[in-house]
């Protein structure tokens, strides 16, 4: 139990009873590293790791097929999923020349209702048909790119069906079109299976409608899409037996460039590079009929010529070994990142050559292409209740009450729960301190840095505590220590106490110019978290690991000091982490905590960074878990939801009640204190 003393200064900051603190003009706090910024040891580091993977791949062996599948399956979490019927519920038809556009929904999961466009050629069927999956163009199916691609693909004789990816189009919160990427996409990682994952089940369920359609040659099945489509088409046709033949664009280059580079959570496969490469994946499809379409002025470094050919090549060895050359080829186009009409023209004589369809004459019209109103295809528009139509907060909550409930009615293993959050965290092995080197002191401060296992240079700086009686308050400022409460830091130093400021991996000092520049206007350590979760790590294993690494340090060096911890926002669930793993003893004061993972229905989805994302959380126990698993005394100064709004003094008590709940089923009796 916290003493007296430690408690009445944490009680102390925590009502604002040092609010009469004048507010100075503080002196910057001295750097510890004084790294120049463009030389970015951390983009240095990933890079390093990211060698070490690729090197530990055999690009000489050909891909196992089953073993691909059998990995994507464990690391997007696809098993377990119920089947529900397809429920298809016509909405509403459109005739056109030589095409009707049918508007439709169907089920994908229970409960869970896909908008769609089914266009279906006029004449005698049955004939191919052609999966189409829009990228990042508002609003989603509708936009004109897709319809474009329809009315060519429908026009030239192919079914050709397109569905809102979850979290677009209709899909959105408030059933408006918005970017289902960062955060908002992150929350279905947080619940278990990514946002590709859902996006590869649901294509498969599209899939499941095409061949249930009369009109519809179930063996002549095809895909195709651009940008976040052709990445969704990439996936399907490695993962579904059916698609015999795929034109994905603008979409195709190396997982490697994925790494510190710009891409959507949507194209964020978790540890994927400790299994393989985007060239392995392509060969996996062999003998499926794959071409691939690059534009030379595409912007995005992913997808460029240059990494196209990477995997091609690597791809094309498996294709011609089989005899099947001619069944894997690639076209370049001097164009920027798009669906043109010229790649239309070519996506459809591909098909045409696969699925030997003979025509005369140019039926690939695109002259009388008129895009339609994009609410004479909405399905909201027409009628349909938004009953199963749910945005991923919706999805995710209603998942989330399920899987709470069992928790609640379950008995519970503090070790297995302990054990779980390791695996969560990617955190297979302890990290150890290897060298410590104290610097000259700067300003009053000590300057310390500590090297780990894994390379990293832990900055600290240190003002000791004057007497025994006084303790170390150890601060993990969330944006640095540039950004920590200096006026308050000041106050316990005054009172002759010690204060620890410490940079975790990419903040402060440690911050990536690269990553942060990327990012632009997305939330922060979009680029550095996903990348790391392409690399089997993630940013809050890797903060836990170096708060327990500090920890030992503190121990070893003031081992007479009582400590009390200090985080806010992202580093406070570190900091829980860190505690719940390895019972230090140490108290917590943890500010601006979120109240759960759960995303919001409204509000902006970017008050908190990307840093926070873990794999499984929700379906592990969410942020009440964690504070259940907590021995030590924990104070919460401010509870928000993830959309930045403050929680309300009821919903405070719902957390406290949740987690002395917990906390007796686990037999843990650590003090929770909230404000």
């Amino acid at each position: 139990m916290i003493d007296f003393k430690i408690g009445l200064i944490s009680l102390g900051i925590f009502m604002g009873l040092n609010s009469n603190i004048q507010a100075q003009q503080h002196p910057v706090l001295p750097n510890v590293l004084a790294m120049p910024a463009q030389i970015d040891p951390l983009k240095a580091g990933m890079d390093d790791r990211v060698e070490q993977l690729m090197a530990a791949l055999n690009y000489d062996a050909a891909a196992d097929p089953q073993e691909i599948v059998r990995t994507v399956r464990n690391n997007l979490r696809l098993d377990g999923f119920e089947v529900p019927p397809l429920d298809m519920q016509l909405i509403s038809s459109i005739e056109q020349e030589s095409y009707t556009i049918h508007t439709l929904v169907f089920q994908s999961l229970p409960g869970v209702y896909v908008p769609a466009s089914l266009y279906v050629p006029k004449g005698k069927g049955p004939f191919p048909a052609i999966l189409n999956s829009h990228g990042h163009w508002p609003p989603g199916r509708r936009s004109e790119i897709v319809q474009r691609t329809a009315h060519m693909l429908a026009s030239s004789g192919y079914v050709c069906l397109c569905i809102d990816a979850m979290g677009s189009g209709e899909r959105g919160r408030g059933h408006q079109h918005e970017y289902h990427g960062a955060n908002l996409g992150s929350a279905l990682l947080d619940l278990g299976t990514p946002l590709m994952g859902m996006q590869l089940l649901e294509n498969s369920r599209a899939i499941d409608l095409l061949c249930d359609l009369p009109e519809v040659d179930p063996e002549r099945i095809g895909a195709t899409g651009a940008s976040g489509g052709g990445n969704q088409t990439m996936w399907l046709a490695a993962m579904d037996p059916r698609v015999k033949a795929a034109v994905p664009v603008v979409s195709v280059g190396t997982f490697r460039a994925y790494i510190m580079n710009s891409n959507c959570v949507c194209e964020l496969h978790p540890n994927g590079l400790l299994h393989f490469e985007e060239g392995q994946l392509l060969q996996a499809m062999a003998p499926k009929a794959i071409k691939i379409i690059t534009a030379l002025r595409d912007g995005n470094a992913a997808f460029n010529a240059q990494q196209m050919l990477k995997s091609f090549r690597i791809a094309k060895r498996a294709y011609v070994e089989q005899g099947i050359a001619e069944r894997l080829d690639y076209e370049l186009f001097d164009e920027p990142h798009s669906y043109t009409e010229e790649m239309n023209r070519s996506m459809i004589s591909w098909f045409d050559r696969v699925f030997t369809v003979r025509r005369r004459g140019d039926h690939h019209r695109i002259s009388d292409f008129q895009p339609l109103d994009t609410n004479a295809l909405a399905v909201l528009k027409q009628g349909r209740k938004t009953a199963g139509i749910l945005s991923i907060p919706a999805f995710v909550s209603r998942e989330f009450s399920r899987v709470e409930s069992q928790i609640a009615t379950s008995p519970l293993d503090g070790d297995a729960y302990k054990k779980q959050l390791q695996k969560m965290i990617l955190m297979d092995t302890a990290d150890h301190l290897l060298h410590v080197q104290s610097l000259e002191p700067q300003q009053g401060w000590n300057r310390v840095v500590l090297e780990n296992t894994t390379g990293q240079l832990i900055p600290l700086l240190i003002s000791p505590p004057h007497a025994p009686a006084n303790a170390m308050h150890v601060y993990f400022p969330s944006k640095g220590k540039q950004e920590a409460p200096l006026s308050e830091i000041d106050a316990l130093r005054s009172k002759g106490e010690g204060v620890v400021l410490v940079d975790l991996y990419g903040l402060g000092e440690r911050a990536s110019m690269n990553a942060d520049q990327i990012d632009g206007a997305l939330p922060r350590f979009h680029t550095l978290s996903r990348s790391l979760l392409w690399t089997g790590s993630n940013m809050m294993g890797i903060w836990a690991a170096e708060i327990g690494l500090i920890n030992d340090y503190l121990q070893q060096e003031y081992s007479s000091y009582k400590r009390l911890l200090v985080a806010d926002r992202e580093t406070a669930i570190a900091a829980l982490i860190s505690n719940v793993l390895v019972d230090t003893g140490q108290p917590l004061l943890l500010r601006q905590l979120p109240v759960s993972y759960l995303p919001d229905e409204s509000g902006v989805l970017d008050s908190y960074n990307m840093a926070i994302h873990m794999q499984g959380i929700l379906r592990w126990g969410d942020i009440p878990m964690l504070l259940a698993l907590n021995k030590q005394q924990a104070s919460l100064e401010e509870l928000y939801h993830l959309n930045g709004k403050l929680c309300d003094q009821s919903e405070k008590q719902q957390l406290q009640d949740k987690v002395l709940g917990y906390k007796k089923q686990l037999n843990n009796e650590g003090v929770l204190l909230i404000n």
